[in-house]
């Protein structure tokens, strides 16, 4: 199953009070796609936990031409790119009535639960398919640059909510304390076009992390004085 795809009817908690997708649900229902069809493949969570090992994302790329609304049933299509063993390549489409409204590309790295660090991937990849010529987004997911000048927006200590089921803060969390602490009016008016993150270190039950921000465009997660996320949005 090299093209995996899943269809999604958008409720009203996954909805912004204009009726448009959420972004940090729009973010998190690519990840679910994502882990669905590394479950088909054979190296979703349970195979992988069983040694000792699971999948963390380190960059997302989420290009967006218009959010679907309340309702509407939407088609997520998936497939890997690439993979070299210890980092792999997904893309992503989101389809309205056949209609491509979103992209996204996302790279992952393999991750030892116990070490907490990077690994070589355990399990058998024979059977994995890949569309190396087959790219998602207009622009490659890449490094953000972080070295400008933060501006302090709130502060925030990770809460048990936050956790997801490898006892870290999960990665869709990270956007949403940003988006909680901007002003409602950019995240409602639907203007945002372009939404690149970077995933640098994971965050735990009970860190005091500050949300920083730069020209309105850039935004940093850090844990005493060390970036732990970076985001930036063009409109």
């Amino acid at each position: 199953m090299g093209i995996f795809e899943r269809e999604w009817t958008l409720n009203f908690t996954q909805c912004y009070p204009n009726g448009q997708l959420k972004y940090s649900e729009l973010n998190n229902i690519l990840q679910i796609t994502g882990s669905d069809h590394s479950e088909s493949l054979g190296f979703g969570y349970k195979k992988m936990i069983a040694v000792d090992q699971s999948w963390v994302l380190s960059r997302m790329l989420i290009e967006i031409d218009a959010l679907p609304k309340y309702t509407q049933t939407i088609k997520v299509r998936t497939w890997l790119q690439d993979f070299t063993g210890t980092r792999a390549i997904r893309n992503f489409e989101l389809l309205l009535d056949d209609q491509v409204l979103i992209t996204a590309s996302s790279l992952w790295v393999v991750f030892n639960i116990k070490s907490r660090r990077a690994d070589i991937f355990a399990l058998s990849t024979d059977h994995m398919e890949f569309y190396r010529d087959r790219t998602a987004t207009k622009k490659p997911v890449d490094k953000i640059d972080g070295n400008v000048e933060f501006n302090l927006m709130t502060e925030y200590k990770v809460k048990l909510s936050d956790l997801d089921i490898v006892y870290h803060a999960n990665n869709v969390k990270y956007m949403e304390w940003c988006f909680d602490a901007m002003d409602p009016k950019t995240i409602l008016d639907g203007s945002m076009k372009r939404l690149e993150m970077n995933f640098l270190k994971e965050l735990n039950y009970g860190d005091e992390v500050s949300i920083q921000q730069f020209n309105d465009e850039t935004y940093c997660i850090q844990k005493d004085g060390k970036t732990h996320f970076l985001m930036q949005i063009k409109k």
